[in-house]
């Protein structure tokens, strides 16, 4: 066995069946054991943003990925996606091929860095986005992978790994033949405690509500938090970054109420969760946006059980590196069950659009989003949001059972979406995937759409035409000219590089009579086509908050 073999070993192991990236002359050999051995598919991107994106999103649906770049050029590349990817909690390993042990340890000024003979640069660099990270070494290897892989399978942060060039060959079948890694220890022994804490609290209260939030599904908490909601028939509602991260509409978890973000919230939620006597949060995360812009909610802190990977807090007391994973199956044998079946919140349904009426109108986001909700996307479907008028657009929609719904809230990085949904699609071939994107986004990543033709992905891409950069016209300058972006023929340039399938609509109507194309298998895109000053609601309110928080 070679390190290559080795390192390709734990590929396996890890479940990863496709690796990312772009070919570089310090990672070459290293690519040739993934092409000789056949057992995980090499999947070339065109560039390394995109590819560290696609690695996002494969993770985000398979638990784990794998990205290749090369030293320097190619890893700052891929810098802004692996940044996304820690901010989300999303595990990506990250391999980069490096210079000769010999030329590293001279220190010699090689091409691909700075000429400043610091070898470490650029690791330097990724110490900030990683959860670990190293440059492994002709004995350091053992002990180097063990820890910063068994640092992200535990943080869910990415790991950083340099893989000098001379070392893919090298022997080491003396010295290994497997390798297990493990999460880092978490106590037990305080689960019986903190159990009895919380199920005390459950017990006394009148009106308790979940709150649920995205690292239920990274740290894969999310079966067990659907039993305990099945068995307690407990109202719940999610942040905006947890939006269907529990089925919202699944007839075995009827009591799912809608988004809790603060000033946010979807209607009458906030009210609601003021006034609720027990909060029980669970892997939610605190952010501007997420946490409704930091405002003061009213919310008696003594009333909240905060259920977290770094710790539990219950009232004003911090019960830290409790297992989690122990604590919800303490927690699902414990709580009462039905007991609070008959607390009903007061909540109006939605009234279903009639499509007829509204057939000639040209498509507006008051509308339009809500007639995505209810005829285009189905159960069981991967929904890819872009971070402007499409994540703000679908968060305060009532989804279908068995979705994932994939997006950027707290990195939000443009274009992310795109190679995003590619990287999902290729993790889960079986399911649709239903990309929405800003005309203004699809510009920084496009040439992931080639990646679509070519490996005749089930993605079908709903362009969002509304001539340049809304998000930012309604935080500030809706008429300035640095919102504004060059007009594409979008339609041609799928069709160019290899998505046959194009469709557009201004009205209702055309969008209604295409909707048997649009459901049909296969990769396409959807042009449709808004004013440029128009915005979904909850984007309006969130750009007023956030211009408001700039000039502060």
């Amino acid at each position: 066995m070679t390190l290559g073999d080795f390192i390709m070993e734990i590929v396996r192991e890890l479940n990863i069946r496709h690796m990312f990236g772009v070919p570089g002359d310090y990672n070459l050999r290293f690519l040739d054991y993934i092409v000789e051995k056949g057992e995980v598919d090499w999947i070339g991107n065109c560039n390394e943003l995109n590819a560290a994106y696609t690695a996002d999103g494969y993770a985000r649906e398979n638990g784990i990925a794998a990205l290749v770049t090369t030293h320097g050029v190619g890893e700052l590349s891929a810098a802004n996606g692996i940044a996304g990817a820690y901010a989300h909690n999303v595990p990506v390993m990250h391999i980069v091929g490096y210079p000769n042990s010999s030329l590293l340890e001279n220190d010699v000024p090689v091409h691909h860095t700075l000429g400043n003979y610091k070898k470490n640069n650029f690791l330097d660099s990724f110490s900030s986005i990683s959860g670990a990270e190293t440059i492994l070494t002709a004995h350091n290897y053992l002990p180097e992978l063990q820890r910063v892989i068994s640092n992200m399978l535990t943080t869910k942060k990415p790991c950083y790994i340099g893989l000098p060039t001379d070392l893919v060959d090298m022997e080491i079948s003396k010295t290994i033949s497997h390798i297990t890694f493990k999460r880092i220890n978490q106590d037990t022994y305080r689960v019986p405690e903190t159990t009895e804490a919380i199920v005390q609290r459950f017990k006394k209260a009148k009106r308790p509500i979940f709150i649920l939030g995205i690292n239920i599904a990274r740290f894969g908490w999310r079966e067990a938090v659907t039993k305990l909601l099945e068995k307690t028939q407990s109202k719940f509602v999610t942040t905006l970054m947890g939006k269907s991260i529990i089925n919202e509409t699944d007839i075995a978890t009827p009591n799912y109420l809608g988004i809790y973000a603060a000033g946010y919230s979807s209607e009458g939620i906030l009210e609601l969760v003021q006034n609720a006597d027990c909060i029980i949060s669970i892997g939610t995360t605190e952010t501007d946006m997420n946490s409704g812009g930091f405002i003061d909610t009213g919310i008696d802190c003594a009333n909240v059980i905060s259920i977290k990977p770094e710790g539990i807090k219950i009232g004003k007391e911090l019960y830290m590196d409790i297992s989690v994973e122990m604590l919800l199956e303490a927690l699902q044998l414990a709580l009462p069950k039905d007991l609070h079946r008959d607390f009903i919140f007061p909540l109006k349904p939605r009234d279903a659009i009639d499509v007829l009426s509204i057939s000639k109108k040209p498509l507006e986001h008051s509308y339009f989003w809500q007639l995505i909700a209810e005829r285009f996307i189905h159960e069981g479907d991967i929904v890819v949001a872009e971070a402007g008028t499409s994540l703000f657009g679908l968060l305060h929609q009532n989804l279908p059972t068995g979705i994932d719904f994939v997006s950027q809230i707290l990195w939000a990085s443009i274009g992310y979406t795109l190679p995003a949904a590619v990287g999902s699609a290729i993790a889960s071939p079986a399911r649709k995937v239903m990309l929405f994107i800003g005309d203004g986004s699809i510009q920084l990543t496009a040439q992931e759409l080639s990646l679509i033709a070519r490996h005749q992905l089930d993605i079908t891409i709903f362009l969002i035409n509304n001539d340049g950069y809304t998000i930012e016209r309604a935080i500030h300058g809706p008429e300035q000219p640095y919102n504004d972006i060059s007009m594409w023929k979008y339609l041609d340039l799928a069709n160019a590089l290899g998505i046959k399938k194009t469709l557009s609509a201004h009205t209702y109507g055309e969008l209604i009579t295409q909707e048997e194309q649009i459901l049909s298998k296969g990769p396409k895109m959807v042009e449709v086509f808004f004013d440029k000053l128009d915005y979904p609601p909850l984007l309006k309110q969130i750009s007023d908050q956030l211009e408001e928080a700039n000039r502060q």
